[in-house]
């Protein structure tokens, strides 16, 4: 096995040179687009005018981030394609579940945020447990995107990652307070083009060094000696799912598909894209390419991955995540590295700029007018850019000082499949889902969730034992796994909650109807955009 230490690039100061001429550039959009921004719709959803051409990869830049390319790497090098099912296969999934059941009508109901929508279709109750829910994850995201920037800044170019970090939130306040949505979908066109090149300059170089795509194919390896290539569980002797077999594993697969591929079906991160489509058709289109284009750049750093381990690359567990950048110093020329380095950078401010955004629109547009009522569009807009470098201070501050603990606070992405999934998609498909209905499944999803955690924890500790050192418990692995799992039956009594409590209570709480933004009823609205 090739192990390797991996030191600042020797073209570190040409990384440096194009990163600064990147910064630039996007700075300038973002006070070329200010001149756009009157009301708050303006910044939050771009006039509601985003075509296609900027949304496919204002969408594929906000999702393909640190995650989902140094991330999917490590995880393909340590288990083939079963450790990847979460990403990018599920959120693959997303794209087409929201294109196919939900882009068309979310974009008729003219709403500024999904909250808008749980508020009307429920209460401002169930508005708000949305809002706490999205607006945690989303500023956890945040500041886990800058934590992976500063490793990557600091790991290339020797800049400390506290300098590295602030810049990065500068940039982005400075970006995404002129700029808005406008700004940001035309900084993720740069990303996404960026990455292409990246990725593709690099996959036909690894799969060269390997040895060709046949014996690749043929010799296709991974640290948790799995089949390479299953996306199923295999037989017991043979692995199961990551090793897990039976109900566990069972558990394990379906939580691996569910978590992102039905979690995140209602992320504001995404459907604000929705939002701000020009039209239903465009919101359609746009999730369907997306879903195309993700699996396409997707797949390139998961095989990267698994061709890495079967080249010989032996990295320890704990670095796994540097799978990329040691084939960008190692295998590429100096031009190729520096291309793919200031893309990853540049798909993780892409990132770090639409979470931003996010979480200060439904600030400015669902927090705001809780203390100033009949809120004009103008007033949300100054209270949307009066939060933006709060939240940028708030995710630097979790980026700097929370850097080995701020996955378990992005596990609140995953949280929302058992705590806010079954109302939203009974609120757009079932008439009778009521708001206590809603409240009921947001609470037994996630206190079901808790009790299954401390249930199966001890079977995961188990599992766990040896990893790192012979007779103790990794326990990184141990309580991921756990937790994991643990989504299956909460998000199952979840379901059951929310058709059980809404049926019993249909007299006490009468369900309201869907109506759109300005009142008018959705209930003749075609619920699939190829009905006519």
């Amino acid at each position: 096995m090739i192990g390797s230490v991996i030191t600042v690039f020797e073209s570190a100061n040409w990384i440096l040179g194009f990163l600064g001429i990147y910064v630039v550039a996007i700075v300038y959009l973002g006070f070329r687009y200010s001149s756009r921004i009157v009301e708050s719709d303006d910044l939050a959803l771009a006039g509601r005018g985003l075509t296609l051409p900027f949304m496919v990869p204002s969408i594929v830049a906000t999702w393909i981030c640190a995650g989902a390319i140094m991330g999917a790497a490590a995880e393909s090098y340590l288990w083939g394609f079963q450790g990847v099912i979460w990403d990018p296969f599920g959120p693959v999934l997303m794209m087409f579940i929201v294109a196919i059941f939900f882009a068309h009508r979310l974009r008729q109901s003219k709403f500024s945020t999904v909250v808008d929508f749980m508020s009307s279709r429920y209460n401002e109750r169930m508005g708000d447990h949305y809002l706490f829910i999205q607006v945690l994850s989303a500023t956890s995201w945040l500041g886990g995107q800058l934590v992976a920037l500063g490793i990557i800044v600091n790991l290339t170019t020797g800049v400390g990652m506290v300098q590295a970090t602030m810049l990065a939130t500068i940039v982005v306040v400075i970006v995404t307070y002129f700029g808005g949505l406008w700004a940001l979908s035309r900084v993720d066109t740069i990303g996404f083009i960026l990455i292409i090149a990246g990725l593709f300059v690099m996959f036909p170089t690894v799969i060269g060094e390997v040895g060709g795509w046949e014996y690749f194919v043929n010799n296709a390896e991974n640290w948790g000696e799995l089949p390479a290539f299953a996306m199923f569980p295999v037989a017991a002797e043979d692995g199961g799912f990551i090793w897990y077999t039976g109900l566990l594993g069972i558990m394990y697969y379906l939580s691996a598909w569910a978590s992102l591929g039905v979690g995140d079906i209602n992320s504001q991160v995404l459907l604000q894209r929705v939002l701000a489509a020009k039209d239903e058709k465009t919101a359609v289109r746009g999730f369907m390419i997306s879903g195309v284009a993700y699996l396409v750049l997707g797949m390139i750093p998961v095989l990267i991955g698994i061709a890495m381990f079967t080249y010989g690359l032996e990295l320890p567990i704990e670095q796994t995540e540097y799978v990329l950048p040691w084939v960008a110093e190692n295998f590429l020329p100096s031009w190729a590295g520096v291309l793919f380095i200031v893309a990853l950078t540049a798909a993780i401010i892409s990132t770090v700029g639409d979470n931003c955004l996010i979480v200060s629109t439904m600030i400015g547009n669902n927090i705001y007018p809780k203390f100033v009522k009949d809120a004009t569009s103008k007033q949300k807009l100054k209270a949307m850019r009066m939060a933006i470098p709060l939240v940028a201070l708030v995710a630097m501050g979790i980026a700097l000082m929370f850097t080995t603990v701020y996955k378990l606070i992005v596990f609140t992405g995953a949280i929302s499949l058992v705590t806010i999934i079954m109302p939203y998609i009974f609120g757009f498909f079932w008439k009778k889902a009521n708001t206590k209905g809603a409240i009921s499944s947001f609470y037994a999803g996630a206190v079901t969730t808790a009790i299954s955690f401390i249930l199966i924890f001890p079977y995961t500790q188990e599992a766990n034992i040896g990893i790192l050192v012979e007779g103790e418990v990794y326990m990184d692995w141990a309580i991921w796994d756990a937790l994991y799992m643990a989504l299956i039956p909460g998000a199952l009594v979840g379901l059951i909650a929310m058709v059980a409590v809404s049926l019993a209570t249909q007299q006490s709480d009468p369900p309201k109807p869907f109506v759109n933004a300005e009142g008018e009823p959705m209930d003749r609205a075609k619920i699939f955009f190829w009905q006519k």
